[in-house]
């Protein structure tokens, strides 16, 4: 079935800082309690036999689970785990997050590979991550050279949703867009370009799957229920839940800044040549104070030998050395 409100809201939730302290511990998104698959969530889905489309899904019949967080739009046309019909598919789930240092911010997003959320604003979307810039940019070319976007695209009022007549449009819009991405990115050049670096901030999960048979109907004869409500259709059980109680995250953060590169070379000249800060003092004293009273010194012995020369004489020119005691040499 297709959900267009499911009546939640979520109550001061955000990608870069989680849940606000004062949240309670039933709030939305919903909270993982513990590890393991006790504290997971379980649920059923049930596919009618007369809503079986082998022409247009071929062989392959069942559901299709995409793993994402709630700041992002789900396109389960992409990535998806596959969950077959009579089976039971249990999922571990191992979170990956990776977070950028606020020492960052000062370069450029081409530099540091990530925007911020204060640096790039999407018009369908109100959090910028990289899927959804992807999407977007998606539904833009689209529009642009179809006159419509796809069903499960954003779009607003005014634009219309493509037909079946236009599926053959819609494929094509999609690889000349990738093959655009592609040729760019070698040609290091912006034009139809999306620019959807990922966002500096960003979760994404890594499952590990295992799936057994799903025989529902020899459960509720066990049980002596009525077999009316799956009579005509299959089932299929999936279990979802956290692998671990806790988890590593990533840190995306400068490998030398200034003050790093300083106390290396720091590091490196005292290693090898022996510098010390006490040696930096040196150098400064003895290329200023010192030369500056090296300096002072030489020019009162010149004034001195001036005089004494002056004094042999027995000639001193007053008005070139000021004040000065007469000298007379018997």
């Amino acid at each position: 079935p297709y959900f267009e409100d499911n009546g939640h809201r979520s109550e001061g939730w955000t990608l870069e800082g989680g849940y606000p302290p004062d949240a309670p511990l039933d709030t939305y998104p919903h909270r993982a309690l513990t590890a393991g698959a006790k504290a997971g969530l379980i649920f059923v889905m049930k596919a009618w036999s007369n809503d079986a489309d082998y022409y247009c899904k071929g062989p392959v019949q069942g559901f299709r689970i995409l793993l994402h967080n709630p700041a992002e739009v789900p396109s389960v046309g992409d990535r998806y785990l596959r969950a077959p019909l009579s089976q039971e598919i249990v999922a571990s789930i191992q979170p990956k997050i990776m977070t950028t240092s606020k020492g960052l911010r000062s370069y450029s997003p081409d530099r540091r590979q990530c925007y911020f959320p204060s640096e790039r604003y999407l018009a369908h979307f109100k959090v910028y991550t990289q899927r959804n810039c992807e999407l977007e940019c998606l539904t833009n070319y689209t529009l642009k050279k179809c006159g419509c976007v796809g069903l499960h695209m954003p779009r607003s009022e005014s634009e219309k949703i493509c037909g079946g007549g236009n599926k053959e449009c819609m494929l094509e819009a999609n690889k000349e867009l990738r093959r655009y991405e592609i040729e760019s990115s070698y040609k290091d050049t912006k034009q139809e370009t999306c620019d959807c670096l990922p966002a500096c901030t960003s979760i994404q999960y890594d499952a590990e799957t295992s799936q057994a048979l799903f025989e529902a109907e020899k459960v509720f004869r066990s049980y002596n229920d009525n077999l009316t409500e799956i009579a005509g259709s299959s089932l299929a059980r999936v279990s979802i839940f956290f692998k671990d109680m806790q988890f590593t995250t990533s840190r995306r953060s400068e490998l030398f800044g200034l003050v790093d590169f300083l106390a290396n070379c720091g590091g490196l000249l005292g290693l090898f040549c022996g510098v010390s800060l006490l040696s930096l003092v040196e150098i400064i004293y003895y290329v200023t104070l010192r030369l500056w009273g090296n300096m002072k010194h030489s020019e009162k012995n010149s004034m001195t030998t001036d005089i004494e020369a002056d004094a042999d004489g027995k000639h001193v020119n007053f008005n070139s050395i000021g004040s000065a005691k007469f000298i007379h040499k018997d």
